[in-house]
């Protein structure tokens, strides 16, 4: 199988440390330049016609776009350690939390670096005011999750899950790029040091 990834991107990133939560040792990784557009040529189209990164090309030619459908194909293979959750309800609380942290967290805080980074004007037709309100719409996400993080230490039970990874990678990457201090939030604060902690989270 091979990974196309790119260094210093989220989405990718999320997929690197699920394979090294696996420990899964036969992905050969194959990095994309971004900033030089390697993701819009037609060799790489043909592999993924949205031009996104990641994705996962296996042994047969097929490949899988989306860093979940991704991860969720590797669990299949590589069933421990179990990341997606065992029981109904714990299956059903590791998505409901990977969803509100993408909805309510990422998306804004994406938007907000997009709209209103100069790196991204070359990617992006930005909008900055869309942008600045957005990053509201991230304060107040943040207070949300550092209350509901007061009191566990890993967001979707008693172990970490594929719902740590989500949580953990947005704040760790896309907080500071937009001009927000994490130690704003205690709690969460606590939780990156923890979750920073695991050797998975150092590639």
């Amino acid at each position: 199988m091979k990974l196309y990834s790119a260094k210093l991107a989220l989405s990718p990133w999320k997929v690197l440390i699920f394979i090294a939560e696996k420990g899964i040792k036969n992905i050969e990784i194959i990095n994309l330049d971004l900033a030089n557009k390697e993701h819009k040529t037609d060799e790489y189209k043909a592999i993924a016609p949205n031009s996104r990164v990641p994705s996962l090309v296996l042994d047969d030619g097929t490949t899988i776009l989306e860093t979940s459908a991704i991860c969720r194909y590797l669990e299949c293979l590589y069933p421990e350690p179990n990341l997606f959750g065992e029981s109904p309800m714990e299956i059903a609380t590791i998505e409901m939390w990977y969803a509100l942290s993408s909805h309510e967290l990422m998306l804004p805080l994406a938007h907000g670096f997009r709209h209103t980074h100069p790196g991204m004007k070359e990617l992006e037709n930005q909008n900055k005011e869309f942008g600045l309100a957005q990053r509201e719409v991230a304060r107040k996400s943040l207070k949300y999750f550092d209350r509901v993080i007061s009191d566990r230490e890993f967001i979707a039970g008693e172990r970490f899950t594929y719902a740590d990874i989500q949580v953990a990678s947005v704040l760790m990457y896309l907080v500071k790029l937009n001009k927000i201090e994490l130690s704003e939030y205690e709690n969460l604060s606590e939780y990156i040091t923890q979750i920073s902690r695991r050797p998975s989270f150092s590639i």
